[in-house]
């Protein structure tokens, strides 16, 4: 899918660099989020310079796992590590984020999840979603999906999305992304268009 930047109005979209989700020494051993945490700096850096908001959203359980859904009884989220009150559930310490970002959290993998996003997107007009964080096969590809559902034309910045460790075919995912759901480019692509 190709996705136009001709006077767009875009916004980046970093979905659950969290600890829980980026730490090597945490549950889920993520030994690979140095090199993404460094590219998602770099891209923000940039962006910031062309003046776009940019908006984290988590992915973060009640403290009672009261909305986990169907994954209240999974072993990890049953210890706390989904909850919000966990240490695990704070922003990767390496992330620079500034006081003009937008901090928004969910319950579920996509990020439209809920109303707040939507609700976001239409007060600041924007019409182009620049999509990255953790993980391809999870929130990115469940939130581009309900982005296409929606007929908000997103990108993928490749370099600034990863796997979560257990996901083995991520060249498959971004090909299936870029086939039918979003535009899948470089950070280095995107910046030369902008």
């Amino acid at each position: 899918m190709e996705v136009s930047l001709k006077n767009p109005r875009p916004l980046a979209l970093v979905l659950d660099l969290q600890e829980l989700f980026t730490s090597s020494a945490g549950p889920f051993n993520n030994v690979a989020a140095d090199a993404l945490i460094e590219n998602v700096n770099d891209l923000l850096r940039s962006l910031r310079e062309n003046q776009l908001p940019i908006v984290f959203s988590s992915y973060v359980l009640a403290d009672d796992l009261s909305d986990a859904g169907l994954l209240k009884e999974n072993p990890i989220v049953k210890q706390g590590y989904f909850s919000a009150g966990s240490s695990w559930m704070k922003w990767d310490k390496r992330l620079k984020i500034q006081s003009s970002d937008i901090l928004i959290s969910r319950n579920r993998p996509s990020a439209f999840y809920g109303e707040e996003l939507s609700e976001l997107l239409e007060s600041l007009h924007i019409d182009v979603l620049l999509l990255c964080g953790l993980s391809v096969n999870n929130a990115i590809s469940s939130t581009a999906r309900d982005a296409f559902a929606r007929d908000i034309p997103t990108i993928i910045i490749k370099d600034c999305t990863g796997a979560a460790p257990w996901e083995k075919h991520t060249e498959v995912y971004f090909e299936i992304l870029d086939d039918w759901t979003a535009q899948v480019m470089t950070s280095q692509e995107l910046l030369k268009k902008i």
